[in-house]
C-alpha cells in the first residue's frame, strides 16, 4: 500500500456533516419535536433519575394535544413479576395500583394544543428491587388508552417498563479513562501480512486481533489506558455490527486464541478492554433468525418482529440483512444478557452499547444489574443519538452515554468555524449544568459513523490540535478514533460510511509531530484530572475570536482568529498547540498564532 493510499490528502470539496440517526437533519428534528408533544407515553425521566434504596420514586408520563385523558392508573410490582389486572382493570393480588395526578397543562405551538404531564409517586424500595410498571389511561367515556399510544415504539402496548433500585455508581476507572477506538478490521493486519491490496472498503481488509497485539506498545506509549474494540463477535460483515453469534469471536479476526492472548497482553500493560455490544439486531445468518424464517412454528420466531412472516420484518435502518430482535421477549433478553456476562467472564471490562435507544430503558436496567453482578467493576456506555433529555433518562440504566452534544459543539466551533466562542462557551456551561453528574459522558471528535474531523476542517491540523486540547481538558473521558492522532483523514466526504474507515497507514506515513502532541495532551490530562471539573469561563472576545477558561489550577486560552498578543501576567506555559520560541512570551504577554491554543499555570502552581 502506498503512502498516498494510506494517508490521503483531504478533499477540497465541502464536507457534509453526519451524526448517525434521524436527528442529523433539520427535518428529523422537527419530526422529533412534534413527537415529543403528541401521543401518550412514558417520559422515562424518573425523579430521582437514578433511584436509591429508601428514596420514593416519581414516574412521569405525557399525553399530547391529540390525546384526552381523564385519569391515569399505574399497575406495578416490586418483586420482579409482571403486573396483571382484570378485564375491568382491577389489579390482581400480586399487583399494586396507584392513580397518577395531572400537572398544569402546557401550551405547545408546534402541535397547536395543550400538553398534559402526569406524575405518580411510588414508595421507596430496598436495594436490588426490580420494579415493573404499566400505565393505562382512561378517556372521557372511560375508554382504555394503553401506554404508549398510538404505536410510538417497538416495545409493545401496553409496555411493561422496569427500573432497578440500587446503589451502583460508575466505576472510577471509567471516569478517568483515556479511550482509543479500534475498528479491528482496519487497524493492523496479522504480523507478516498486509491489508488487502484492492482497498474495497465494504469488505474485510485483513485487520486482526493478532495485529492489534503487535501494536499495543504503540498505544501504551501514546498514553491511552482503555481500548474500545468495534464488534469482534462472529459476523459475515467486516465491521461486525450484525452478529451471527454473540458467544464466538470472529475467526477472521483471530478467533478465541487471539482474544485470550490479547487479554493477557493488555493486562500486562495495564490496558482495559471495552467491547462494542450490539443488542438491537443480529445478522440474517444468526441461527435464531435462520430458524425463524424456516418455520412459522420455530421457537425463535417470536424473537423477531414479523409484520408478514417470513419476508416482512423489522430490520435496522431498512437493512434486511440486519433483522432487529425483540428484547422484551424474555428469551431474547436472557440470551443477550447471558452473552454479555460470557464476555465479562472472558475478561473484557465493559461495553459500548450500539444503538442503545433501540431497546427499552427497562432492558438496560436489567442488563446493568446483571453485568455489574457478574463483574462489579465493569462499565457500560450507550450510543444514544437522541435529544439531551432522552440521553439523561438513561442515568442509572447505564454508566454513561457518548457525548454527541459536545461532539457537535466541538466540530461546529473548531472544524467548521461556524460557532463563535461565546456560543461555544455558553453551550458548554448549559450542557454540564443540564447533565450534572448523572452520567459519564465520553467525548469524541469523530468516529466510524461520521466524517473524520480533519476532512471537515479541510485538512487544517491547527484546528484539530485546538479541538483536541479542549476535548482533553473537559470532564468526560476522551476517545481517540484510530488514526486521528497521526493525521488519518479521508479521500472524500461520506457517501458510504466506509469513507471514514480507511486502514491505519504504515508508520512511515504517520504525522509524528501530531502524535507527539497527543501524547503531551494525554499526559496533561492525567496531571490535571479534570474528570469532575466543569470549565469556568474567564473571558471571551468574539471580535478577536479568543477566549479563556479556568480548569482547576490551569488556564486554557484559545485563539481562533488572527495572531494576537494576550496579557498573562506571571503565568507560565504548560502546553501549546504550536512550537513556542523566544518570542512566544515577552514582558508578560503571550503571542498566540492564528488557530492556536495554550495551557497556562500560575507561577508556583
Amino acid at each position: 500500500m502506498s503512502a498516498d493510499d494510506a494517508s490521503p490528502s483531504p478533499s477540497r470539496e465541502p464536507a457534509v456533516e453526519f451524526l448517525f440517526g434521524p436527528l442529523s437533519t433539520e427535518a428529523g428534528r422537527i419530526d422529533e419535536a412534534r413527537r415529543e408533544k403528541t401521543g401518550f407515553f412514558d417520559l422515562a425521566l424518573l425523579e430521582p433519575l437514578d433511584p436509591r434504596p429508601g428514596e420514593p420514586i416519581r414516574l412521569r408520563f405525557r399525553s399530547g394535544a391529540d390525546v384526552s385523558l381523564k385519569r391515569l392508573r399505574i399497575f406495578w410490582t416490586c418483586d420482579g413479576s409482571t403486573p396483571a389486572w382484570s378485564d375491568q382493570f382491577e389489579a390482581h393480588p400480586s399487583t399494586q395500583t396507584i392513580e397518577a395526578r395531572p400537572f398544569i397543562p402546557e401550551w405547545d405551538t408546534l402541535s397547536w394544543g395543550f400538553v398534559q404531564d402526569w406524575g405518580a409517586d411510588l414508595p421507596a424500595q430496598p436495594d436490588g428491587t426490580l420494579l415493573r410498571y404499566v400505565a393505562i389511561g382512561f378517556g372521557e367515556n372511560n375508554n382504555a388508552i394503553p401506554c404508549p399510544w398510538p404505536e410510538r415504539d417497538r416495545h409493545g402496548t401496553p409496555h411493561i417498563a422496569a427500573v432497578v433500585v440500587d446503589r451502583l455508581e460508575p466505576p472510577e476507572w471509567f471516569r478517568q479513562a483515556v479511550i482509543y477506538q479500534v475498528l479491528v478490521d482496519r487497524f493492523a493486519p496479522t504480523p507478516g501480512e498486509t491489508f488487502a491490496a484492492d482497498l474495497a472498503l465494504d469488505r474485510r481488509l485483513g485487520g486482526t486481533l493478532w495485529g492489534l497485539i503487535e501494536r499495543l506498545d504503540d498505544l501504551t506509549d501514546l498514553g491511552v489506558d482503555t481500548l474500545w474494540l468495534t464488534p469482534i463477535f462472529a459476523s459475515p460483515d467486516y465491521h461486525g455490527y450484525a452478529a451471527s453469534s454473540l458467544f464466538q469471536v470472529e475467526p477472521a479476526l483471530g478467533g478465541e486464541s487471539a482474544w485470550r492472548e490479547l487479554v493477557q497482553a493488555c493486562r500486562r500493560r495495564g490496558l482495559r478492554l471495552v467491547l462494542d455490544f450490539v443488542a438491537n439486531h443480529v445478522s440474517d445468518q444468526h441461527p435464531a433468525f435462520v430458524a425463524a424464517i424456516a418455520s412459522e412454528e420455530s421457537p425463535t420466531r417470536s424473537w423477531f418482529r414479523f409484520r408478514h412472516w417470513p419476508q416482512d420484518y423489522d430490520c435496522f435502518f431498512n437493512q434486511r440483512h440486519q433483522p432487529e430482535v425483540d428484547a422484551e421477549n424474555p428469551d431474547v433478553g436472557e440470551y443477550l444478557i447471558e452473552a454479555a456476562v460470557h464476555a465479562l467472564e472472558a475478561r473484557c471490562d465493559g461495553f459500548r452499547l450500539d444503538y442503545a435507544h433501540g431497546l427499552s430503558h427497562g432492558f438496560w436496567s436489567r442488563f446493568r444489574a446483571a453485568t455489574r453482578a457478574a463483574a462489579p467493576d465493569c462499565a457500560s456506555f450507550g450510543e444514544i443519538t437522541q435529544t439531551p433529555a432522552v440521553m439523561r433518562s438513561y442515568a442509572g440504566r447505564m454508566d454513561g452515554c457518548l457525548d454527541f452534544v459536545l461532539c457537535s459543539l466541538l466540530r461546529e466551533t473548531f472544524a467548521r468555524g461556524r460557532l463563535p466562542l461565546s456560543a461555544f462557551a455558553r453551550g458548554l456551561e448549559r450542557h454540564y449544568a443540564f447533565f450534572g453528574d448523572s452520567l459519564v459522558l465520553p467525548s469524541f471528535l469523530d468516529n466510524h459513523d461520521m466524517n473524520r474531523f480533519l476532512i471537515v476542517a479541510e485538512g487544517d491540523l491547527r484546528r484539530l490540535k485546538v479541538a483536541a486540547l479542549t476535548q482533553f481538558l473537559l470532564p468526560g473521558p476522551p476517545i481517540i478514533y484510530y488514526g486521528t492522532e497521526i493525521g488519518l483523514s479521508q479521500k472524500r466526504p461520506l457517501g458510504p460510511l466506509e469513507e471514514a474507515r480507511l486502514p491505519m497507514p504504515p508508520r512511515e506515513s504517520w504525522n509524528l509531530e501530531l502524535r507527539e502532541f497527543y501524547r503531551a495532551v494525554i499526559k496533561l490530562r492525567r496531571e490535571a484530572s479534570p474528570s469532575r471539573l466543569a470549565p469556568e469561563l474567564l473571558w471571551v472576545d468574539d471580535g478577536s475570536h479568543s477566549a479563556a477558561w479556568r480548569i482547576g489550577d490551569l488556564r486554557l486560552v484559545l485563539n481562533c482568529g488572527e495572531p494576537r498578543a494576550l496579557s498573562i501576567g506571571r503565568a507560565t506555559l504548560k502546553l501549546t498547540t504550536f512550537t513556542p520560541d523566544a518570542s512566544t512570551t515577552i514582558d508578560g504577554s503571550l503571542m498566540l498564532p492564528a488557530w492556536s491554543g495554550a495551557v497556562l499555570t500560575e507561577s508556583g502552581a
